[in-house]
């Protein structure tokens, strides 16, 4: 049965396509079967994996407003990639159409819950889905809420995220209540933090206060790691796997509960050069 993962937040720039494929990453390398799905117009987990030319041709129309009725339909949107056990359902400017298709759609039927019963058609073939999603809260990234079973969300040091998280915690509220769902925020955690510095601890713990168990005690080292997979196009565990930002996000990925003991020894085997 597929867990279905969306990474959220309304302000860009915090590290969000760089969380969800180093995740889908750690979970594959493990011995997981991942499905990623980029939502975000801006396509940079599909530049990631090479296939940002292959979502022009997709009709996410059909995807997103009707409901199909076999997975092989489903299948048929999924590329594979070159990275064992990591699969993926590519995005495409033409997202930015969508929305008011799924907007049009919302006024006639519940339209927000077909991408959900789509997915729901892959559970037999995928461990994890992983949704990356627009910055910009939209139609289409309530679709990705109403088919996800938790949401997490990567933010910066700073003040800037709090609104956008409140208004989050009010929209699952919401759908959970008009569709009978229960969509888990599964927590926050701090990216691309340069040092535990004053202002770091500061707010570290205003979130940990503010948030309780929903703010996760794990952050994410900013390296030029990070910065240098990303520009040429290489997941951080392929380009360095030593790096702290790799370290941390195995840490979280632990912490959410996502590894069971045997995967994690396969991640072992891997971090220790004993497998590919």
């Amino acid at each position: 049965m597929s867990e279905v993962i969306s990474l959220i937040n309304e302000k860009g720039g915090v590290g969000k396509s760089s969380s969800a494929i180093t995740i889908a990453q750690i979970l594959s390398i493990s011995g997981y079967s991942i499905l990623l799905i980029d939502l975000d117009p801006q396509m940079n987990t599909s530049k990631m994996f090479g296939k940002s030319e292959e979502g022009k041709d997709i009709d996410y129309e059909q995807l997103f407003c009707s409901k199909f009725d076999d997975k092989a339909t489903v299948m048929n949107y999924i590329s594979t990639t070159d990275y064992e056990n990591i699969s993926i359902l590519c995005a495409s400017r033409e997202l930015n159409n969508l929305i008011y298709k799924i907007y049009d759609e919302s006024k006639e039927s519940n339209v927000e819950l077909c991408f959900k019963h789509n997915l729901s058609l892959l559970k037999d073939d995928f461990d994890y889905i992983i949704i990356d999603n627009s910055p910009f809260k939209s139609y289409l990234t309530t679709c990705a809420m109403c088919a996800s079973n938790k949401i997490i969300t990567p933010i910066c040091v700073d003040n800037f995220s709090y609104d956008g998280l409140m208004s989050l915690f009010d929209t699952i509220e919401d759908l959970n209540a008009k569709y009978a769902l229960s969509i888990e925020f599964a927590g926050m955690f701090m990216t691309r933090v340069a040092g535990r510095t004053t202002l770091y601890k500061q707010m570290f713990e205003s979130y940990e206060n503010m948030f309780g168990d929903k703010f996760l005690p794990v952050s994410i080292r900013n390296c030029i790691a990070v910065n240098e997979s990303n520009t040429l196009f290489e997941p951080l565990l392929t380009y360095d796997k030593r790096s702290t930002a790799a370290q941390d996000y195995i840490e979280l990925v632990n912490y959410l509960g996502l590894m069971d003991n045997k995967h994690y020894r396969e991640l072992a085997k891997y971090l220790k050069g004993e497998k590919k």
